[in-house]
């Protein structure tokens, strides 16, 4: 799974990987094909 994330104390995201969610038994993992930033 891919993530932005603020890893630096500088200017910017970077984009990485990130192990998939495992959900518990009250929980769901919604799937998010597109999304946007404004």
């Amino acid at each position: 799974m891919k993530a932005l994330a603020k890893t630096r104390p500088e200017p910017g995201l970077e984009l990485i990987d990130i192990p998939d969610p495992t959900p518990g038994p009250n929980d769901v993992v919604v799937k998010v094909l597109r999304s946007g930033i404004c």
